[in-house]
């Protein structure tokens, strides 16, 4: 709360100068001292979100890639990048692959970013020390420009929006200083016959605290949660353009000292829309629609070629044909691309049907089907590519014959002139390169043996996994003829686990109804990113498929796996039933 109202001092010129005239002094005053008083520390938000660490770090890559000097830029960037990832990080990093930068760049990136005030200190400052200072500036200007829209919508409903004559509640907030301003509401002053209601009679606090809970909701929640329309329209109309751009701002403005990064709920706010406007922003990240279908290209030559108007430029290629002839679209995807589209598949009429549900119009949900489509043919030959070199059988033979070869090359080199020691010492360096190369090769050859035997270990837990897989489709079919319970075996809920057990997925309504039968078991819910020390710890791993997104499944899958931990999974979508099921095989495991 110090360093909050620190911050709202010293930021007052900021805002008296841009809103002068516009408010009263006191106003403004008023309405920070409560923003940087909400329990929103800023920081503690941006060290823990990887969300919002891995926009910054894709925008700090574009960077890179787009000035002119980039190859000298990538240079200086690669050494400070930790030379290992953090695999909590890694965990807890949304599943998202960029056609442009490798994973581990991205999360070397994000690592130095969160641990910034710790070990990766310099490197931190060195890295954002790359940015040129017109950039930077920008950078900013486009923070500062949204931190004053949204305080200026905030100062909007606290000056316009009020309770109506004969409502409760209202009145100014005392000073930070003072033990009253515990009760910012003022509940203890209100009359108890009197009725209540923060939402009504305290719109301003209302409209911050729930920002980061509205973010990207529906109009109508909006209305319902915030009550009055003037409030509802002012948060709808705020909107970020540059959500990479923000969030890398952010970064900027901490290391530099800058007061406008430590207010509290107003810089918090407009970080976590920020992060809303991201691609994996989103509650549902996926649609989940397959993005081809079956079917074959148009071949036909119906479209007439006219070269580029840059063709004659010499880091372009100039393809020998005529003004005029006709090509087809897959001829035409080729000139512009590099790549032949697949014989048997075609952007799917699904998705774009899905797209412009959406309220997306027909051409830019064509567009974005197609493209789509082709980050998924692209994703499925970066799987098939094959090894970048071919090991020989007789790759040890051939090494030690490289040892007996040298010292031989070593004694003619003695023998021969003085005019042509220059020319066998710089043979001889070449010889001793190749064999580092090769020897590097063999390195090469072992990680893939490695890799081929961790693969044979997956397959046997894949084997496993799907053994529980099947006995869950067993016990959902069989529902004819079900076997009679033998007697005395009813279970009584709540049920105690000698176990340590985690379970996720399922339905809000399915984890509230089996929590109090199992209350010794952690239920994740479906939007909170798993604990991974909670995952480490447990005995054994319960998943609920519904409502459980690929991406979250597979990370809870892949941890498992790594600790060796057993996984079951409910077979049926009654709580009470999946309660039964669980405390069935815990009993057979205690036997």
């Amino acid at each position: 709360m110090r360093q909050g109202e620190h911050a709202a001092r010293a930021s007052l010129g900021f805002f008296f100068r841009y809103f002068d005239g516009m408010y009263r002094r006191e106003d403004i005053v008023e309405a920070l001292a409560k923003a940087v008083a909400l329990p929103a520390p800023t920081a503690n938000h941006c060290n823990s979100s990887c969300c919002y660490m891995l926009g910054a770090a894709l925008w700090f890559l574009d960077y890179v890639k787009q000035e002119e000097l980039w190859e000298e830029l990538w240079e200086e960037l690669i050494p400070l990048l930790p030379p290992e990832l953090d695999d909590e990080i890694d965990f807890a990093t949304p599943a998202v692959d960029d056609l442009a930068y490798s994973r581990d760049h991205m999360l070397g990136l994000m690592t130095v970013f969160m641990e910034r005030k710790g070990k990766q200190r310099q490197a931190f400052r060195k890295i954002w020390g790359l940015i040129d200072r017109e950039t930077s500036a920008r950078l900013k200007g486009m923070f500062k420009d949204a931190l004053l829209d949204y305080f200026d919508r905030y100062l909007k409903v606290r000056s316009r929006v009020k309770p109506h004559a004969g409502q409760v509640g209202g009145g100014a907030v005392p000073p930070l200083s003072s033990p009253a301003f515990c009760d910012p509401f003022g509940i203890n002053t209100i009359n108890s016959l009197q009725e209540f209601n923060p939402a009504r009679d305290h719109a301003d606090l209302w409209f911050l605290t729930h920002t980061p809970l509205l973010a990207g909701k529906s109009p109508e929640e909006v209305r319902e949660t915030l009550r009055f329309r003037r409030s509802s329209e002012l948060l709808l109309g705020f909107q970020i353009k540059a959500p990479y751009a923000l969030c890398a701002a952010y970064l900027l403005l901490e290391r530099d000292g800058d007061v406008l990064a430590n207010l509290n709920m107003l810089t918090t706010n407009v970080l976590v829309y920020a992060e809303r406007c991201l691609p994996w922003g989103a509650d549902e990240a996926y649609s989940y629609a397959k993005p081809f279908e079956d079917g074959t290209p148009d071949l036909s030559l119906r479209y007439a070629y006219h070269p580029h108007e840059n063709a004659e430029a010499k880091d372009l290629p100039d393809p020998d044909i005529e003004e005029g002839a006709l090509l087809s679209e897959s001829q035409l995807f080729y000139l512009a691309t590099g790549y032949a589209l697949p014989r048997d598949q075609a952007p799917s009429s699904r998705l774009r049907s899905w797209f412009m549900e959406q309220g997306m119009a027909e051409n830019r949900a064509e567009a974005l089907t197609w493209g789509a489509w082709f980050a998924s043919y692209i994703d499925d030959l970066r799987a098939q590519r094959s090894t970048p070199f071919d090991i020989p059988d007789d790759f040890e033979d051939f090494l030690n014959s490289l040892d007996e070869e040298l010292p031989e090359l070593a004694g003619e080199v003695e023998t021969e002139t003085e005019d042509s020691a220059a020319k066998t010492a710089e043979l001889t360096r070449q010889l001793k390169e190749s064999r580092k190369a090769l020897h590097e090769a063999e390195q090469g050859m072992r990680r893939l043996q490695e890799r081929i035997c961790a693969l044979e270990i997956d397959t046997l837990r894949d084997r496993s996994e799907l053994s529980q897989l099947r006995e869950t489709l067993f016990t959902l079919r069989a529902k004819e003829n079900p076997p009679e319970e033998a007697p005395g075996t009813e279970i009584e809920f709540p049920w105690q686990t000698k176990r340590r057990i985690v379970a996720f997925g399922g339905h809000d309504t399915w984890r509230k109804a089996i929590r109090p039968m199992l209350p010794d078991i952690r239920f994740f819910d479906r939007e909170m990113l798993p604990d991974i020390n909670a995952v480490k710890g447990a005995d054994a791993v319960w998943i609920q498929p519904n409502a459980l997104s690929h991406p979250f499944y597979y990370r809870v899958i892949d941890m498992a796996r790594k600790e060796n931990i057993p996984i079951r999974y409910f077979g049926f979508a009654s709580a009470r039933k999946c309660a039964e099921q669980l405390a069935v095989d815990e009993m057979a495991s205690a036997d």
